[in-house]
């Protein structure tokens, strides 16, 4: 597993980051665990075919999650 990210300032360049840190509500913990559950489903049932998909909270200003089907996209 590798973990991408973005920083607020300098938003063209993708790192690798050794931590990253969640500050989130149960219920949109619970969203999110739902969100990785259904994208894990969905990369078994339909492999290459299936490439990405965004995390859409509930909150008014919320980061981007977006996760990538490994089989797809080169890291």
């Amino acid at each position: 597993m590798k973990i991408y990210g973005q920083a607020q300032k300098n938003e063209a360049e993708l790192e690798i980051l050794a931590e990253a840190a969640l500050v989130a509500e149960p219920s949109t913990l619970r969203d999110l665990a739902s969100f990785l559950y259904r994208c894990a489903d969905a990369i078994e049932e339909e492999g290459e075919s299936w490439e990405h998909e965004h995390f859409e909270s509930n909150e008014a200003v919320s980061p981007h999650f977006v996760v990538f089907n490994p089989g797809v996209v080169s890291t």
